[in-house]
């Protein structure tokens, strides 16, 4: 049975705006930080100083394995960071026309209109500004148990109310449960395809049809960070609904399958005129140029990509081949760069057991999950010792 969860802000003092603001200044220092983090070594090589700045640098060498975050443990294409390298003498210059540059290359691969896009740094200004969004524009979401929280949370934070509906036998969307919850008053829909934390993808054909129905009654998000992750990429993809004129937000981010989580690039495809609005609202000074600029070169490097799909599915292979091996129940067929398991334990327990051989994992759930954990798949050497804490661990 679907449940109803709302959270007031009445009792917490904050408003939405000055919410929205301090998300949107912890953006900004992340970025900043992953820009320091990312360029310290390559600066130090090219005899750069870099002492001014040490405290930014956050401490990677605790000697744990990181497989918590989903990060793309692989790293960036070459030529993106060739890419960023070249350009670091022209950091004194705003962003518009390059912006624009970027929605130009989106447009043309994706079918749409330049005006159609939004750019920001990372895609969490976009899911936040959503967020508020909904609460603009009738302040009800359905979506479903267990998918990313960036929307939901969000919306609820600023007091809308959500729909949360179980996810099927498979551990994936139930779309025909979803379309059921929606009612003429619903504002809007949340898809996160692949799914986060469960790695399930919606069979393309089946998602285009839900999404052109229920794109009448409310407008469909359908975030699609892992998507490029996916065996069946481009054909999962959905931004043609938007192309065809249906009621649908796509939206993606270069953290994932381009390893630029440090750098913060994101983008949504939407209906022109809310383009517009939300692109105003979440403009906030411009984006990121070095994220601009090796964005636009990894596109470009085809072959980069389709070998990072092709390592993610390796390692990923790895590890749902453990669970096989250890008996343990994980969602089925994951499409990201994770898989989602049933450790047999509460999950923080499971997490302090991972960290005492090396490894880092999530250590909280989503609710009604409270033994299953999200594992992320890193190099072929941090999968391997994942496996082998595993081993341990789940024995």
């Amino acid at each position: 049975m679907a449940a109803n969860r709302t959270e007031s802000m009445s009792t917490s003092g904050i408003s939405r705006r000055k919410w929205l603001k301090t998300v949107s200044v912890g953006a900004g220092a992340v970025a900043l930080t992953g820009c320091f983090e990312s360029g310290v070594k390559e600066l130090q090589a090219a005899g750069m100083k870099t002492a001014h700045f040490p405290s930014a640098t956050p401490n990677v060498n605790d000697g744990l394995v990181r497989l918590s975050s989903n990060e793309n443990a692989f790293g960036p294409s070459q030529k993106a960071v060739d890419a960023m390298q070249g350009e670091l003498f022209n950091l004194a210059r705003y962003t518009d026309a390059t912006v624009d540059v970027l929605k130009q290359k989106i447009a043309r691969q994706e079918g749409v209109s330049a005006d159609q896009i939004v750019v920001t740094n990372g895609s969490s200004p976009i899911l936040f500004g959503y967020a508020e969004w909904i609460t603009e524009n009738g302040n009800k979401l359905v979506t479903s148990m267990a998918t990313y929280e960036g929307i939901p949370r969000g919306a609820e934070f600023m007091g809308a109310d959500v729909t949360y509906v179980p996810l099927d036998a498979e551990m994936g969307f139930d779309l025909d449960a979803i379309e059921a919850a929606v009612t003429d008053d619903t504002t809007a829909v949340y898809i996160c395809n692949p799914n986060n934390p469960t790695g399930k993808i919606v069979d393309p054909a089946k998602l285009t049809a839900f999404a052109k129905r229920v794109s009448k009654k409310a407008q469909v998000f359908i975030d699609e960070a892992y998507i490029e992750m996916s065996d069946a990429y481009p054909a999962n993809v959905q931004s043609q609904l938007v192309a065809d004129g249906h009621n649908v937000v796509i939206c993606r981010t270069f953290s994932k399958i381009h390893a630029m989580a440090g750098q913060r690039l994101g983008y949504a495809i939407m209906p022109a005129d809310q383009a517009k609005q939300l692109g105003r609202k979440l403009r906030m000074g411009g984006v990121n140029y070095l994220a601009l600029v090796a964005g636009m070169a990894s596109m470009d490097d085809h072959t980069n990509l389709e070998t990072m799909r092709k390592r993610i599915r390796v390692e990923r292979n790895k590890l749902t081949a453990a669970a096989e091996a250890l008996g343990r129940p994980y969602a089925k067929n994951p499409q990201g760069n994770f898989i989602y398991v049933d450790t047999g334990m509460p999950h923080d327990a499971f997490a302090e057991k991972m960290k005492a051989k090396g490894i880092k994992v999530v250590g909280r759930t989503w609710p009604g999950f409270d033994s299953w954990s999200r594992i992320s798949v890193g190099t072929p050497e941090e999968t391997d010792a994942c496996v082998a804490a595993l081993q341990e661990v789940l024995a």
